[in-house]
């Protein structure tokens, strides 16, 4: 993720209201983490689905406790255009 795609994310994080502190420590600090995230979708909660549907978000984790919060991408209007597979 290149630092264009992280500041986009920041943009529209921001855009949306999230503003507020880690929920943990209070710090004001966040880092946006330098990946994606595809959180996967079960039907069952025995076994393990490989593959299927799932939600791609980014994550960003409190400076100073390392809380993690996960953003998803099509609630942030970042979900690239159908063949395209960039966020750009």
């Amino acid at each position: 993720m290149d630092k264009a795609q992280k500041d986009k994310i920041v943009s529209k994080l921001l855009e949306k209201g999230v503003k507020l502190p880690c929920p943990r420590c209070g710090n004001n600090e966040f880092t946006v983490i330098d990946g994606y995230f595809n959180q996967t979708l079960q039907d069952q909660l025995q076994g393990l689905v490989i593959g299927g549907p799932s939600i791609p978000s980014v994550v960003t984790a409190c400076a100073r406790c390392g809380f993690l919060a996960q953003h998803a991408l099509g609630a942030l209007g970042l979900l690239p255009s159908q063949g395209k597979e960039d966020t750009k």
